[in-house]
């Protein structure tokens, strides 16, 4: 037996070796009987190997796994390349000798050239399992003091993490200091099993494969060393500590009773209502946030809703910042979502009901506007209010509630308070300045970038936060006449489809530049600041990419479908009119059918024209900070990490200092600080300040635009390629801003998103193209999309499973 006093030994043999070598030590663990056989051995003397294992294991069944050299080495693994085969009868010696020989097969160069070290696992098997996966004992990315447990607590299989075959495997993040705040015996068991394997082997960089059965117990299938260590940076770890400390401290204060707010709690979300993560990313850096603060979550987002009617928390940012990402605080989204008239002891009601559903239902935080809060008088407020109010009020308040609601929305509707002609008439001033800037041709410096950013709040995203939240009362009209059984989804895609949005003529203007009927200047002039990410200094215009133009113009672009230069028809029944009129009028909506369908298209559309036209203002600004910044030395690299507010100030800046050591020095500290942010692992949902240290990762249900099915290849897109092949295949995208709508110019099967709402920039795009699209699959449904080669989108049934037809 190998002496225990060189505790580094065990990592470095092969899979069998260390099991072997590991067996006899430990008391937390099972490990399921064992035996190994070296290649040469099987080739020289086969019979006699199948002797000995039928002696060790007799007619049990067992598991058949590779070790080959080289297979989980100090400095490099190769998880997955080789072949693992369960379920093998150990008595059947023709069955057994199949594995092995199967097993074999696997290594470079086969049964006749392979290394005759390789050797082979032969394990008990193990059913009847609670739960099975792989642990990390750090983040393999970035060595961040986490454990990384990779789970299946569904299927009862050992093997499904590994194999990548089942759509059961969660994930949960646990801070290595913060093990006590575990509540679950099994994780609890498992953690403390792996903290016997890491004392005995002195090292805390560990992949260890593991089951737990029905009675917790945990068994052991393998251990190897991360091999990801080269890449870490070592420093890394006590950073990661004070911020999750100083995090859980700040966020402590949020979570008690605020003046002036209502409801006694609150929670922190990564999507719901302005949804950043969608808009600037989950690991932002510090140019787009301070952007995306100034122009939207400071002030623009209270203000627009003060000036429909909704509830003003005063003075309220809405979003804050947790080790540099971005969090939406919903009790102050839920409180914004009430009549600004409604009594303040409903309202106290309504917000804490609202935060405490969420809290119970986690999974449903990407869809508040739909699934917990109500925030408009549509037509199914009866069965939503007993599904999503429950027990909140009682009959009176709840009668208050909707007249209050009935008040508002009417007003809203008619055009008697915030009228979409009236934000429009803003938008296009704000189009008109923008303009006129263009001509003025002027040096860029920071008065213009200041210009461009108070025009865009004042002139643009207040405005557009208006004209959005109409075109969700809108839609909210649309979903509630399917739930009240007067139109079919299928008729609400058929409307949709009717559309005229943005994106519409921007498909036909591609195909028109395609096809030389639109000269290339008048393109760029209306469509030139359109980019990828629209607060995102580093994400080139299209008008900056003159490689991406060429393209475009000698790339056919596909006919344009059903949704856009050929639109659909749509007509309604004479019962379908009569029932919305009865609807109407029970509703005391006084607006005719045709007006209200005339209110839901033109909210629709103008939302989508609004963002279209503040982001010109928005991206102006990037492109004179990038140039400003080129004449005093920085890149935008660089200016990315700095705030908009420092360089602004450079103006007023005290002398001593340049202005390129000024900000450089503030871009540095920002990189170092960049690096805890891309190694912190935070949940979409913040509850209680246990989260910050105890981290699953949900498993989203996506919303799902058309009732159609589609399976085909999945082609992931990061950028503005219009290079890949996306024709006939499902594209997958993180996050769509309106730099990314050239993908409606081809001929694509669906579309898979990682982030956003029912209501938001990519499924209004796909609504109107009537393409199936899944958006806001979440980070765990959507990693599995890009790991598999085909999937099966299928959006009547709501699901998304992997396939390996129609691989080409």
């Amino acid at each position: 037996m190998t002496n225990c006093s060189d505790n580094h030994e065990f990592l470095f043999g092969t899979k069998a070796e260390t099991l072997y070598r590991l067996k006899p030590l430990l008391k937390a663990w099972v490990v399921p009987t064992l035996s190994y056989i070296s290649l040469g051995d099987w080739l020289e003397g086969r019979e006699a190997v199948l002797d000995e294992l039928t002696t060790t294991f007799g007619s049990v069944m067992v598991a058949v796994r590779s070790s080959a050299q080289g297979e989980d080495g100090a400095e490099s693994a190769m998880a997955g390349e080789f072949d693992s085969i369960l379920g093998v009868d150990a008595g059947d010696r023709q069955d057994l000798a199949g594995a092995i020989d199967q097993v074999i097969a696997a290594y470079p160069g086969g049964r006749d050239e392979a290394d005759r070290r390789h050797q082979i696992l032969i394990q008990a098997f193990v059913d009847g399992v609670s739960m099975s996966g792989v642990i990390f004992t750090q983040d393999l990315n970035t060595g961040a003091p986490y454990y990384v447990i990779n789970y299946d607590d569904v299927s009862g299989r050992t093997d499904s993490v590994t194999s990548g075959n089942e759509g059961s495997s969660r994930t949960l993040y646990v801070h290595r200091d913060s093990q006590d705040m575990l509540t679950s015996p099994r994780f609890r068991a498992v953690l403390d099993a792996v903290a016997e394997i890491e004392a005995i082997t002195q090292s805390n960089s560990l992949d260890i494969e593991f089951a737990v059965d029905s009675d917790n117990r945990v068994i052991l299938f393998q251990v190897r060393k991360i091999t990801t260590q080269a890449n870490w940076n070592r420093g890394i770890a006590l950073r990661v500590n004070d911020t999750i400390n100083s995090m859980a401290k700040f966020a402590t204060t949020r979570f008690r009773r605020l003046n002036g707010v209502y409801g006694s709690r609150s929670l922190f979300g990564q999507m719901p209502d302005w949804n950043p993560v969608e808009m600037i990313g989950s690991r932002p850096r510090p140019l787009a946030v301070s952007l995306y603060q100034k122009l939207i979550t400071d002030r623009a987002w209270r203000e627009a809703r003060r000036q429909m009617g909704y509830a003003e928390p005063k003075g309220s940012p809405l979003m804050y910042m947790f080790g540099g990402q971005p969090y939406i605080d919903v009790r102050l989204s839920f409180h914004s979502y009430l009549p600004a008239h409604l009594p303040a002891p409903i309202a106290e009601k309504l917000v804490d009901g609202w935060v405490n559903r969420l809290s119970e239902n986690p999974q449903l935080h990407d869809k508040v506007e739909f699934d917990i809060a109500i925030t408009i008088l549509s037509f199914d407020f009866d069965q939503r209010f007993a599904a999503q109010c429950d027990g909140m009020l009682d009959d009176a308040e709840r009668a208050v509630f909707k007249q209050c609601l009935q008040e508002m929305s009417r007003d809203l509707i008619t055009s008697r308070r915030a009228s979409l002609e009236g934000e429009l008439a803003k938008i296009a001033e704000l189009s008109a300045r923008c303009d006129e800037r263009r001509q003025a041709r002027r040096v860029p410096d920071l008065s213009t970038v200041t210009g461009l950013l108070e025009d865009c709040v004042d002139l643009g995203t207040i405005p557009f936060s208006i004209l959005a939240r109409h075109g969700f009362i809108a839609q909210s009209i649309l979903r509630s006449l399917v739930i009240v059984g007067v139109l079919r989804q299928d008729e609400v895609d058929a409307f949709m489809a009717t559309l005229n949005t943005v994106a519409g003529e921007l498909a036909v203007d591609m195909h028109r530049l395609s096809d030389g009927t639109l000269e290339v200047d008048a393109f760029l002039d209306r469509y030139g600041h359109l980019r990828p990410g629209a607060y995102d200094i580093q994400s080139l215009r299209y008008d900056s990419r003159p490689d991406l133009i060429e393209r475009l113009k000698s790339v056919p672009v596909a006919n344009l479908g059903e949704g856009a230069g050929h639109k659909a028809a749509f007509s309604l029944s004479s019962d379908q009119r009569k029932a919305i009129a009865d609807l109407l009028a029970a509703h005391d909506y006084d607006i005719s059918v045709d007006a209200l369908f005339d209110y839901i298209a033109k909210a629709t559309e103008a939302r989508e024209y609004a963002k279209f036209v503040f982001t010109r203002n928005l991206s102006d600004a990037l492109e004179s900070i990038a140039a400003w910044g080129q004449v005093n030395g920085l890149s935008r690299d660089e200016l990315s990490f700095v705030p908009v507010q420092s360089i602004l100030d450079t103006n007023s800046m005290s002398k001593g200092r340049t202005t390129e050591e000024f900000l450089r020095n503030i871009a540095e500290t920002a990189m170092k600080d960049y690096q805890v942010t891309m190694a912190l692992n935070l949940p979409y949902l913040i509850r209680e300040v246990s989260d910050f240290h105890i981290v699953p990762l949900l498993i989203s249900r996506p919303n799902f635009i058309t009732t159609k099915v589609v399976e085909g290849e999945v082609v992931h897109l990061t950028g503005t390629d219009m290079d890949a092949k996306i024709d006939g295949r499902i594209v997958a995208i993180e996050s769509a801003d309106p730099g990314f709508d050239w993908i409606f110019t081809r001929q694509i099967l669906g579309l898979v998103t990682k982030f956003g709402g029912a209501n938001s920039h990519m499924a209004i795009r796909c609504a109107e193209f009537r393409i199936p699209a899944a958006i806001g699959a979440g980070e765990q449904l959507f990693e599995r999309v890009l790991g598999s080669r085909a999937i099966e989108l299928n959006c009547a049934q709501g699901t998304l499973v992997a396939t390996t037809r129609h691989v080409r």
